[in-house]
């Protein structure tokens, strides 16, 4: 019994000093200081870190601008060497933030050195005017895209939400313990990853000053010839990426793209119509005597302003833009000669970019309705339930200039990684058909550079390169304060002789493609060639 109490004994004395060992050992200010840190810590955001959208020479179109961004400890040497180089009207900020508990965050102007702040470069997302903001889109509050490329390459973009930050170790009550343990991780270096386009912000910037000049709702696309490759694409009016809020209530709609909605089309879809007649073995040489107007079942489909043309040919018919003409083509032709022509040009379907970035459908009449004459009399020149948007439209061009083959426009060059090591882009499909002859192609060429010599496209014509074109004025039935809008159009390539770019100008509430649009076209044009002159030099 003795043996066993004293057993007992010695087992609690044991138990006892192993206590008092183990508190002296965790009571060491070392210790204590890593137990306290394993437990608490104040993570300071310092930005968030998000991949870059550049143009086709690697010129960045977000991310362009970098600030500098303090993080601080609360005290008086960090009020000290801060209070220089903020602003004013952050002043009183930073003498509230250095009287606090907690570390900090602000914007600086130039750096200092102090161990109780560190100093970080953080890229700017958007600035006050972002180049191709329909086609960059926007973020939301939750830094997650919310259109365009920022919205469809999010999660690539994003990268799992990389964050710049520095997490310091604080007691309870939030105050910094002693030492310089802390943690920082600048990923900003993922930045670099991103999306490469087609886009060239020169010829961008271009686009956007001069149509900004004529057009208050519409949209200019540039091309390059003969892979389709967009060099500008505008829309407008435009907003601001860095708070879109404003522009909501707006009565014009800033934040919609109109290069990627249905329009009316009317006469530019007559390189359709003479390209269905051709192709069916009609001659440009075929005579239309114009009196102003061609009746069809009772009714008179009458030209622009019901103006006599006289006897007119396929090229004079296109550069006067004859609505009687084409309609006497159309009862030529076999009844669903035009419609299929229609669908080879790509018209009717989207015009796809990258996933969940596509342009609208537009609208074909049926073959039903087309059995009605005067229903397909106003096919014949664009009117009616055709509706398209300037990309397809663009790609008509596109297919003419390039012999008849029709290519889709394309708007991603590549991907790049975080080292700027780009990838082939391969989600959409490089499509490419036959849908003309060359023996068609060049006719219709023709008849576009008569429209801008001598016809509707004559105010259109570039001082300093030679173009062909083709305008357009198509009814609506819409009525705007007591006003019928009319959707204007200018569709042509440049140079003639050797074809290198195409434009396709809109205004939604134009007085004609001509009158609207054409000065868009010219001055877009003499730019590019006076401030860009190696685009146009041999290679």
């Amino acid at each position: 019994m003795y043996k066993r109490a004293l057993i007992l004994y010695c087992f609690i004395m044991l138990l006892f000093c192993l206590v008092i060992f183990r508190i002296d050992f965790i009571s060491s200010r070392e210790n204590l200081y890593e137990a306290a840190s394993s437990q608490q810590s104040y993570k300071v955001k310092i930005g968030d870190v998000r991949g870059t959208i550049y143009d086709c020479r690697n010129i960045p179109l977000v991310n362009q601008k970098k600030e500098l961004i303090a993080s601080a400890v609360p005290c008086l040497e960090s009020l000290k060497k801060l209070t220089p180089i903020v602003s004013e009207s952050q002043k009183e900020e930073l003498f509230k933030k250095c009287s606090g508990n907690h570390p900090f965050t602000i914007k600086i102007k130039e750096r200092t050195e102090s161990p109780y702040i560190k100093i970080f470069e953080v890229p700017v997302r958007y600035l006050p005017v972002t180049l191709a903001a329909h086609i960059v889109g926007y973020l939301s509050g939750e830094k997650e895209g919310v259109c365009g490329l920022e919205k469809s390459f999010d999660s690539y973009l994003s990268d799992k939400k990389q964050e710049i930050f520095v997490k310091y170790n604080v007691d309870a009550t939030g105050k910094i313990l002693p030492g310089k343990r802390n943690i920082t991780q600048d990923k900003s270096y993922f930045n670099s990853k991103g999306i490469g386009l087609n886009i060239d912000s020169r010829i961008e910037a271009i686009a956007e000053e001069v149509a900004n000049k004529y057009i208050n709702r519409g949209s200019v696309i540039i091309s390059e010839i003969p892979d389709c490759r967009i060099r500008a694409c505008a829309s407008f009016p435009c907003f601001s990426c860095n708070d879109v809020s404003e522009y909501l209530n707006d009565e014009n709609s800033p934040l919609l793209n109109r290069s990627f909605c249905d329009f009316n089309v009317g006469s530019v879809f007559k390189l359709v119509t003479a390209a269905a007649a051709l192709e069916s073995g009609i001659s440009e040489n075929f005579i239309y005597d114009c009196e102003g107007h061609n009746e069809v079942d009772d009714v008179l489909f009458k030209c622009f302003n019901a103006k006599k043309h006289g006897e007119v040919n396929m090229e004079e018919a296109m550069a006067y833009s004859c609505n009687g003409y084409f309609i006497e083509l159309i009862k030529k032709m076999p009844k669903n000669a035009l419609l299929s022509m229609t669908k080879k040009f790509r018209l009717g379907e989207p015009v796809k970019f990258a996933p969940k970035m596509e342009t609208s459908s537009g609208t074909l009449p049926s073959e039903t309705s087309l059995e009605n004459m005067k229903n397909l009399a106003n096919f014949s020149f664009g009117q009616g339930k055709l509706l398209a948007n300037p990309f397809q439209i663009l790609g008509i061009v596109n297919t003419i200039v390039s012999d008849g083959v029709y290519t889709n426009p394309k708007l991603i060059k590549c991907l790049f990684n975080e080292a700027m090591k780009p990838t082939a882009f391969n989600e959409i499909k490089d499509e490419k058909e036959v849908v003309i002859s060359k023996f068609t192609a060049e006719k219709l060429k023709s008849h576009m550079k008569a429209s801008i010599d001598y016809g509707t496209g004559k105010k259109g014509k570039p001082e300093y390169i030679s173009a062909a074109a083709k305008t357009s004025t198509a009814q609506t039935g819409i009525i705007e304060n007591g006003k019928k809008i009319e959707q204007s159009w200018f569709a042509g390539f440049f140079p003639y002789e050797k074809p290198k770019y195409v434009v396709v100008v809109l205004s939604e509430a134009g007085s004609g493609g001509g009158e609207s649009c054409g000065p868009v076209f010219k001055e877009i044009a003499d730019r590019m060639v006076k401030e860009l002159p190696e685009l146009f030099m041999e290679n």
